[in-house]
């Protein structure tokens, strides 16, 4: 398994690529809209619990029209968990750290 090299990672006008070894340029992630999950933070997770086959294997696309969105990944994993505080207010925790 191919761990995740930072300095791999491209990003412009929104979307995020992944350069690999073997030259290809794939695609990561999109963040159109502000919200919980920014960026770095997704790329810090992303780094540390995935390694490169794992994830593009379980993301969809073109080539793999069953997968699953990048976020619903970490959602499926238990590391994006929404949830409510006793006022029945939502937020989520990333990673165990509340947004």
């Amino acid at each position: 398994m191919t761990a995740f090299t930072k300095t791999n990672f491209e990003y412009h006008g929104g979307y995020l690529h992944y350069n690999t070894e073997a030259g290809e340029r794939k695609f990561v992630a999109r963040f159109k809209h502000r919200g919980p999950v920014t960026k770095a933070k997704f790329l810090k997770t992303l780094i540390k619990h995935y390694s490169v086959e794992e994830y593009f294997s379980r993301l969809g696309g073109a080539y793999n029209p069953h997968g699953e969105a990048p976020l619903q990944i970490l959602k499926n994993d238990g590391i994006l968990v929404f949830e409510k505080d006793e006022l029945g207010r939502g937020y989520f925790t990333l990673d165990g750290k509340v947004l």
